[in-house]
């Protein structure tokens, strides 16, 4: 841990006559702020890497969970068309949508989702709890073989704690903004069993309210440490909400809706739940470090939009369902080895990475949150699907004499969609103390990607 200092120079509380002397300096006051900080120096690999400790994250407010990404620098984090939804994400100047290009995982849970009804890589982080979270690392750019798919731009890990002080609290904000939370732990055999509840209501600004209703339970039981150790976390998560989408500009010129705060369709909405059970495992083997985890997620999505307002039904309008029922199984391992050479620290690591995910998926007319029977027609579309992912990475990282780090990784990844859509991947970086870089990369797909 290190520390940051800065020194503020403050005015005096009242004013003094102006002067050219030297004596005017006498009436201001020097404060020194100072901050504490992750120390980092000869552990990250890169600047574009770090680390986000348990006490600022417990200092941010967030009535959205995806706000606590944002202590990650660069990163905004913001959302449109209601509370429901994902987030929107923007970092180093892309724009990524739901997550596509931002690889999230939460408690060693990978987040984003392929082949989304709404969006790829769509990572909704409504299910998370941010009393929960401990601490958050962060990467950016493309260069780290433990990131994988959805990490082109960076990726962000959350993780999980496993004890917490008992806690009973209730919120009340303006825009009809109560929240209730309550959670505790307790000591179960060798290890800790924790459990956390909470419901949330917000309407919003708007002149037809979100009414976004939210309910999150979380129960984990974990034994051990960082080290050696190991955890089970069951969670469920419910919402339902309305939501507010784009306005034409001649809508509130010609007075259909009042302001921008209006809607031309306030039966829009959705209704989203989300299932998980994780398991992760740690264990010191020799020298080095095993890590393991597993998980099995159900999720169901219906998001009502009416993107295209009276196009295509001038009498009952465009709204449409965007819905997808998911199941995802999956898993990773990997070891690190440092292997010393002489006097230069050097680590080699190796991982594995699968996951299976099972969905339907599809679009569908409907009037007021009901779905019409399905024509042929611009807006249908249904699927069932099912996305293949393996991977397997190798990184070797070493420190120079000079103290700058340097290192190598590649990285193979293969995918099948029930599309015969495949792909194959190589990338391998090197860098050294002067922070050049070079990488090579191939990548064969025989069609176009999945686009709905």
């Amino acid at each position: 841990m290190g520390f940051a200092c800065s020194t503020v120079r403050a005015a005096p509380d009242v004013a003094a006559p102006a002067s050219t002397s030297d004596d005017g300096a006498a009436g201001i006051q020097e404060i020194t702020v100072t901050s504490r900080r992750i120390e980092l120096i000869g552990t990250a690999s890169t600047a574009s890497e770090g680390v986000i400790p348990d006490q600022e994250i417990q200092l941010s407010p967030a009535y959205r969970p995806g706000q606590l990404l944002e202590t990650v620098p660069g990163l905004i984090v913001t959302l449109h068309s209601g509370e429901g939804k994902a987030n929107q994400y923007l970092l180093r100047g892309y724009n990524l949508d739901h997550g596509t290009d931002l690889a999230t995982s939460v408690d060693e849970m990978p987040v984003n989702q392929p082949t989304h009804a709404h969006g790829q890589g769509y990572t909704d982080l409504n299910f998370m709890i941010p009393e929960l979270a401990n601490g958050i690392t962060y990467t950016k750019g493309p260069y780290y073989a433990n990131i994988g798919d959805f990490g082109a731009v960076g990726s962000v890990h959350v993780g999980y704690r496993d004890t917490i002080e008992d806690e009973v609290s209730a919120t009340v904000g303006t825009l009809d903004f109560q929240r209730f939370f309550t959670a505790g732990s307790t000591a179960v055999a060798d290890g800790n069993l924790l459990a956390a509840v909470e419901f949330q209501h917000y309407d919003g600004p708007f002149i037809n309210p979100d009414d976004a209703r939210r309910e999150n339970f979380v129960l984990r039981y974990s034994h051990g440490g960082d080290q050696q150790g190991y955890s089970a976390t069951l969670m469920y998560y419910h919402q339902i909400w309305a939501n507010t989408t784009d306005i034409p500009v001649r809508a509130i010129a010609e007075g259909l809706v009042p302001d921008r705060f209006g809607t031309l369709d306030p039966t829009d909405g959705g209704h989203s739940q989300r299932a998980s059970l994780s398991l992760d495992y740690r264990a010191t083997v020799g020298d080095g470090q095993f890590k393991a985890n597993g998980f099995f997620e159900y999720s169901q999505l219906h998001i009502y939009n009416d993107f295209t307002h009276y196009l295509i039904n001038p009498i009952q309008g465009d709204q449409e369902d965007q819905f997808e029922n998911r199941r995802v199984t999956g898993g990773s391992a990997s070891y690190s080895q440092p292997l010393p050479l002489g006097s230069i620290p050097n680590e080699i690591s190796a991982g594995l990475i699968t996951r299976y995910d099972l969905l339907g998926v599809g679009r569908a007319p409907s009037v007021d949150q009901v779905d019409q029977p399905i024509e042929d027609g611009p807006v249908t579309f249904s699927n069932n699907d099912e996305v293949y992912l393996f991977a397997g990475g190798a990184a070797h990282q070493f420190a120079l004499e000079t103290g700058g780090p340097g290192g190598g990784r590649t990285r193979g990844t293969a995918s099948r969609p029930d599309l015969h859509r495949r792909g194959v991947q190589l990338v391998a970086a090197i860098r050294n103390h002067h922070r050049s870089r070079c990488w090579t990369g191939l990548r064969r797909p025989s069609q176009p990607p999945l686009r709905i």
